[in-house]
């Protein structure tokens, strides 16, 4: 919780900065602070609100991208945010459309599933006084102690419930467990399976669309190794969703990881009306397609360049295909 001081701090920072076009090395200079304060400050305003960035795609060029991928892949939505090369920034202008959607979307009495990862909490701090809409948030897959608070499923609901009014579920599992035997214990637990159980009956899911990198969230949730994420590739994965790992076709690839994952699964996910994947990184072009071939999504959140580029790739394949 920052102090009066350091409210005002960044507020004039802000200001300076946003609203009178200084740059961040006069801003320092005018309050005496170093530049790199000031860069942590206007950081910070960002992330507490006190400073909002909406930047918009040209009308035309977004339109036309999202039709083409409704009209391509059978998705109901796409939420495109403009390009930014900082991805901190890129990340804000994606799931400020989503938290919009689900502002338009959701309603008292809705069960909403709710996936891990940084973008998924994003699109939970992007919500500010939003009225009460008395939704259930639960977790649809499990946490895990690697990774920094506040990007678990279990946190992300919570936060979501408060900033809604509504309530959460908790779900005490890891994401992924040492066995697949280990899981079954796990899913044969009355809670935890009553947990899934209301996840998977929800009417809106929202999950972050992963890579399958060698830095990708479940390396660096310890749940597997980087020898292991070689592997996967070498299957064919390019993504995931709720730890369950696919191909550029959208079709499953287990290769040992998919009997781990305390999660609920692809044929869950396909029988909730509303399923968001959100895709803000850069570079997420094949796991977008991949997710977007599985039939899993409903809606696609995701950047212009994204967009642009999992087309290209679909574009190539079929060429290919006709050669």
């Amino acid at each position: 919780m920052e102090t009066d001081t350091q409210l005002e701090l960044m507020a004039r920072a802000a200001a300076l900065y946003y609203l009178e076009d200084v740059t961040q090395a006069d801003v320092a200079e005018r309050l005496g602070l170093s530049r790199v304060k000031v860069g942590r400050l206007l950081k910070r305003a960002r992330e507490t609100g006190i400073v909002e960035i909406t930047v918009h795609a040209p009308a035309v060029l977004t339109e036309r991208l999202e039709t083409e991928i409704c009209v391509r892949f059978g998705v109901k939505h796409v939420l495109l945010g403009a390009d930014h090369s900082d991805e901190a920034l890129q990340r804000e202008l994606v799931v400020q459309r989503v938290g919009e959607y689900l502002l338009r979307h959701l309603h008292a009495g809705m069960t909403v599933a709710v996936g891990m990862g940084r973008n998924v909490a994003a699109v939970a701090a992007s919500i500010r006084q939003a009225p009460a809409r008395g939704c259930t948030f639960v977790p649809a897959i499990g946490g895990s102690p690697a990774v920094s608070r506040g990007v678990d499923a279990g946190d992300i609901s919570r936060d979501m419930a408060e900033r809604f009014g509504g309530a959460a579920v908790g779900l005490f599992a890891p994401a992924y467990a040492e066995t697949p035997a280990v899981r079954q214990a796990f899913l044969g637990h009355d809670d935890v399976r009553g947990t899934l159980a209301r996840a998977a009956d929800a009417q809106v899911a929202v999950v972050g669309i992963g890579d399958a990198e060698n830095d990708s969230a479940v390396v660096r949730m310890g749940c597997f190794s980087q020898t292991d994420m070689i592997r996967m590739r070498q299957a064919g994965a390019v993504g995931d969703i709720l730890g369950s790992f696919f191909d550029q076709q959208g079709r499953p690839v287990a290769a040992g990881m998919g009997d781990r994952v305390v999660a609920i699964g692809a044929e869950d996910l396909r029988r909730i009306p509303c399923v968001i994947g959100v895709a803000a990184d850069p570079n997420k072009a094949p796991a977008i397609l991949g997710a977007l071939r599985s039939g899993v999504l409903n809606v696609l959140a995701t950047s212009v360049a994204n967009a642009r580029e999992a087309l290209r790739l679909d574009d190539e394949r079929e060429g290919a295909n006709r050669g």
